[in-house]
Order: C-alpha cells, then structure tokens, then sequence
C-alpha cells in the first residue's frame, strides 16, 4: 500500500520515505487510508488501488482515492478515507469531522466504493463512526490485521518447507544411491532372457489352457442341454415295470455281495468253491429272512424310474433299489428300528 500512497505539496510528489518524516501527517488518519487501502485490494486486488495525500490552499492536508489511477471523486480531496466496516461496509471519503466522543469521531462523507468492490455511482452522503485508534466501528485495528498477515505468511512458508522436505525424501526412497542399503525398498528380482521367455510360455500355456476349458464348458452346457431330453426319454421308455422285480432274487444278489466294488474285502472270489458257497449262503439267509414274509412298496418318479423299498422284519432291514433302464441297481439298506 505504501507504494501506492503519495503526498502532493503544490504539486510536488513525494514517496513514503518522505511521508515519515513530514511533521504534518496525522498517524490515525494514516492508519484509516491505510485500512482502506487494504481492504480494497484484498476485496479486488487487480484494479489498481491508490491513495494521493496533498495539501490544498488553505494548509489542510487532503486524501484522494484512485483507482487505475483515476480519481473516484472530482470535486475535491477527504480529510480521510475510512473502510465502514462495521455499519454500511463501503469504503467512504470523509468530508468533515461533525463530533467526537473520548474514543469515537463521527463525520460526514461520500460512498466511493460500495460493499462489492464497484465503485459507487451514486456517490450519497452518509454519516459514519471512526474509532480514533484507526478502526472503524467495532471492526480490527491495523496492527491486529497486520500480526494475522504475518502469521499466514509464516503458515504459508511452514508448509512450503514441509512439501520440499516430503519431495525430497521420496527421492531419495527412489535413487538407490541415496536409499542406502538397508533403507530401500523392495524390488523385483532381475530375470535372465531365459527366464522371461520360461515365463512368457507360462503365460501362454494359462491363456490356452482357460481358452480349451471354456470351450469345453460351452460344449458341456450345450451336450447338457441336448442330452438330457434325450436321455429323460429315453428312460420313460426303458423303465422296468413293478411285476418284473423279484424281491428274492434281489436280496440273494445283494447277500452274496454282487454289489461290492472288486477290491472289498466280503466280495466273494472268483472261483467256483467261493462263489458256490456265496450263492448257498445267499439262498438260505433269504429264505430264512423272507419265511415269515416282507413287504414292498414302489414310487414312480414321474415315469423315468421306481424306487422300491423291501422290508424284511425278520433281519430288522429295509433295502433300496432303483429301477431304471431297463435294469435293477441296488442302493442301499437301513436298519430299522427296534420296538419297544
């Protein structure tokens, strides 16, 4: 703002250097024009705000407000320039001092700048009050203003260093050179032309490999789809009918083991002594089991299969076979439980 602010005597200019050290300047009004100044250019700092301080032909030194050099009031300078901070909030050229109070003046003036940063064009006359320390109404002075200023400066700075130091560890973490060993961090291993082509086949080999198992699945749905009408007809034709299962030979086939995978253990041998035996042993145990009777009961699955259930008191059982195809195939036996 100092830049910005000049004397005229007689139409000499001088330079704020010369402005400490006239006798005549007053320190409070200094400090209003200069509250003015600042919250000119803060509200708009690109338009070229500033203040002539001159003495006119009477000896009383005035103030004009310019802006980009041009002056906003033709017919005459201020005794002061004052922010309305906490009344109208326009910057107002002070005509004349009407009264005054231990620690307030009130004066009349001129709305050069309204609350917007525009220039006023309706440039009214209003009354204002003026803290004789420099503030308007109940507004800040210029040396709390000025103490905030730097304290964001020094903020500004703070943060400032602190980016540069975080920039300049994070190269270093980069640059081997400076990592120091221990300090980096870590990194993928140096592989050899043979390697990176062993892991380009690799890579190639997944590709194919999930290429074939997702042409075979989109085969396998569509074989599932098509066969499995195929296969549900297919089996309403060829289901075995309730009068050809024969309970007895049944259970002798599951008796002797018929059942069994190969490798059991109670699975007969091949020869003709031990299956003679499985098959004698079969027969009596189904005779004896089935002499005081047994009971059956068939479920049609909806014409594809019959399940058939044999209960059989005398061995405290029931056995489960499944008629399908055309064919017999045992499933399961359950003991029942026994009365009370």
């Amino acid at each position: 703002e100092r830049n910005n602010t000049h004397f005229h005597n007689t139409g000499t200019r001088y330079t704020i250097e010369d402005i400490t050290i006239m006798s005549s300047l007053n320190s409070a009004n200094s400090k209003i024009n200069e509250r003015a100044l600042r919250h000119l250019k803060n509200l708009k700092p690109y338009d070229g705000w500033s203040l002539d301080v001159y003495t006119n032909s009477s000896g009383k030194e005035m103030v004009m407000l310019r802006r980009r050099n041009a002056p906003l009031y033709t017919k005459g300078g201020f005794e002061v320039v004052s922010y309305d901070e906490h009344d109208s909030k326009c910057v107002i050229g002070i005509t004349s001092f009407i009264g005054e109070t231990a620690k307030t003046k009130f004066g009349r003036g001129i709305v050069l700048v309204e609350k917007n940063g525009d220039v006023a064009r309706n440039q009214k006359e209003v009354r204002v009050s003026i803290k004789k320390d420099g503030g308007g109404g109940n507004g800040d002075d210029v040396g709390r203003m000025a103490r905030k200023e730097k304290e964001l400066n020094e903020s500004r700075q703070a943060m400032r260093r602190n980016m540069d130091s975080a920039r300049d560890a994070f190269r270093s973490r980069q640059s081997p050179a400076s990592a120091g060993g221990s300090d980096a961090g870590p990194s993928l291993p140096d592989l050899s032309d043979e390697q990176t082509s062993e892991m380009a086949k690799l890579g190639l080999m997944l590709i194919g490999v999930l290429t074939i198992l997702r042409i075979l699945s989109s085969v396998f749905f569509t074989g599932y789809v098509l066969v499995l009408p195929l296969g549900i007809m297919y089996a309403m034709s060829n289901c075995p009918s309730e009068e050809s299962f024969d309970a007895k030979k049944e259970l002798k086939r599951v008796l002797r083991g018929h059942h069994l995978p190969e490798n059991h253990p109670e699975k007969p041998k091949d020869d003709w002594l031990s299956s003679t035996i499985a098959r004698v042993t079969a027969s009596v145990a189904t005779e004896l089991a089935t002499s005081l009777g047994y009971e059956l009961s068939f479920v049609n699955l909806f014409g594809v299969c019959n399940i058939v259930t044999v209960n059989v008191p005398v061995a405290n059982k029931e056995f489960y076979w499944i008629g399908i195809f055309g064919s017999w195939r045992y499933l399961l036996s359950r003991d029942l439980p026994k009365p009370e």
